[in-house]
């Protein structure tokens, strides 16, 4: 199973549309197909941002499903600074610190990074696309709308 971390923009974008990466990956990680990780810091941005963003009462329902799901780690004692974005330092801290396997962002600063430390850091599609393939689950849902 993956684990990864996800960007607040990828949680805010998700809203008001099922299709949307952003919001498959949260409903992945809400049936608990990925394991999602952050730091406290990064968790209490995106609720407090998913607050004051997101207006539609069905996607925040499902985000605070997902905010229950995320698992917390402890940043490094020595803080990172790998992004030209400071404020995404902390999001690789919290990839390096869950060993996770993908940091998901639509953010540039990020994705020009590409990886870090054995983590990939990719958009949204690209994860989709890789986590379709590893899982399977692109043949199935092809079969099951090739039988209809």
């Amino acid at each position: 199973m993956y684990k990864v971390v996800l960007d607040t923009n990828l949680l805010i974008n998700g809203s008001g549309d099922d299709y949307n990466y952003g919001s498959r990956i949260i409903d992945a990680v809400n049936a608990g197909k990925l394991l999602a990780f952050a730091n406290r810091a990064t968790l209490r941005e995106n609720q407090l941002i998913a607050e004051s963003k997101v207006k539609d009462e069905t996607y925040r329902k499902k985000l605070q499903e997902f905010f229950g799901k995320v698992h917390r780690v402890e940043s490094f004692a020595q803080k990172l600074d790998v992004v030209a974005d400071s404020e995404d330092n902390k999001l690789v801290e919290s990839a390096a610190a869950a060993r996770a396997d993908f940091l998901i962002s639509s953010d540039r600063h990020l994705l020009d990074l590409e990886e870090f430390e054995g983590i990939k850091i990719v958009a949204p599609e690209a994860f989709w696309s890789e986590y379709m393939e590893a899982s399977g689950a692109a043949w199935k849902d092809w079969l099951k709308n090739f039988i209809r």
